[in-house]
C-alpha cells in the first residue's frame, strides 16, 4: 500500500453524534484511516487548538462510557474503515485498561497511541487483547524515545516538522534524515508523520522523506460546517501522495 492518509477526529467535538457524522465525511474524502481521540481533562501534551476541542467536548459530555459507546457505534456504521485510538494515560486509567482492551478487540481496533502511558500493568492488559502500542519521537531524537520505537509493536509517530522554537538535535534538521536514522536503528513498523501538516504540499514532503503515512487534523476540523470543502480537501491530500503512473509503460503495453 502507498502512503496512508490518516484523518484526526477529536471525538465529542462538537458532540458525539456530530463526530460520527464527521467520520462519514472523512470516509467520503477517501481517507485510509481515522485517528480517534477521547478528551482528557488535562491535555498538557496538545496545542491550544486541540485543547479547546477537548474542552467543548467535555462540556457536552464527561462520561467516558458514553464516548466508548459512540466510538463503538461509529465502528459499526463504517465497518470497512481502519480506526486508531489516541488516549491519554488518565483516560485509560479512568476507563480501565482491561475495558479499553476488550473494546478494541470487539471493534477491530488494533493500534493505540498514548504518549504518556508507562503503566506496565495497563500495557500488559492492552496487549493481551491484541492492541499494538504506537510510540512517538520528534526532532529532539531522544534516545529513550527511539528505543521505545524500536521495541514497539505498533507504528512510530514521527513529528512531521519541528514545532516553532523547539529543540532540534544537530544533524537531524530534515525529516528524511530522521526517518533514515530510525530505519538504520531497526525501527521496523510503519512511520506515520503528524504535527505541522497544514496542506497537501506538506503531505507530499512526508512522502518524499520516506514516511509511510501522515496525519491531518486542524485543516479539516475547521471545515466541519462546509462538508463539501472538507471532502474536497481530503481528496487533495490523497492526490498529493499518489504514486505517479509510468505512462511510458502503459503506452508500450497498449502498443
Amino acid at each position: 500500500m502507498g502512503v496512508k492518509t490518516i484523518c484526526y477526529l477529536s471525538f465529542g467535538y462538537p458532540s458525539i453524534e456530530k463526530s460520527i457524522v464527521a467520520a462519514g465525511y472523512y470516509i467520503q474524502g477517501g481517507c485510509d484511516a481515522i485517528e480517534v481521540s477521547l478528551p482528557p481533562k488535562n491535555p498538557y501534551r496538545d496545542s491550544a487548538f486541540i485543547q479547546n476541542l477537548y474542552k467543548v467536548a467535555l462540556e457536552q459530555c464527561d462520561d467516558y462510557d458514553q464516548y466508548l459507546d459512540g466510538v463503538g457505534r461509529m465502528c459499526d456504521r463504517y465497518p470497512d474503515t481502519e480506526f486508531f485510538l489516541i488516549l491519554y494515560h488518565e483516560v485509560i486509567m479512568a476507563l480501565g485498561a482491561e475495558k479499553v482492551g476488550a473494546f478494541c478487540a470487539k471493534h477491530g481496533i488494533h493500534q493505540l497511541i498514548s504518549g504518556d502511558l508507562h503503566d506496565e500493568a495497563a500495557i500488559a492488559a492492552l496487549r493481551r487483547h491484541g492492541v499494538k502500542l504506537a510510540r512517538s519521537v520528534n526532532y529532539k531524537m531522544d534516545e529513550a524515545d527511539i528505543q521505545r520505537c524500536i521495541d514497539a509493536d505498533g507504528f512510530t509517530y514521527m513529528a512531521a516538522f519541528p514545532a516553532p522554537g523547539s529543540y532540534v538535535k544537530p544533524g537531524f534538521e530534515k525529516l528524511e534524515t530522521c526517518i533514515r536514522y530510525l530505519r538504520e536503528r531497526k525501527v521496523s513498523e510503519p512511520i506515520y508523520c503528524g504535527a505541522g501538516i497544514k496542506g497537501p504540499e506538506d503531505a507530499a514532503k512526508v512522502k518524499a522523506a520516506g514516511g509511510n503515512g501522515f496525519f491531518v487534523g486542524s485543516s479539516i476540523i475547521k471545515l466541519y460546517d462546509e462538508p463539501e470543502k472538507l471532502i474536497a480537501l481530503i481528496r487533495a491530500y490523497r492526490d498529493a501522495v499518489k504514486d505517479e503512473v509510468d505512462t511510458t509503460t502503459v503506452e508500450r503495453k497498449e502498443c
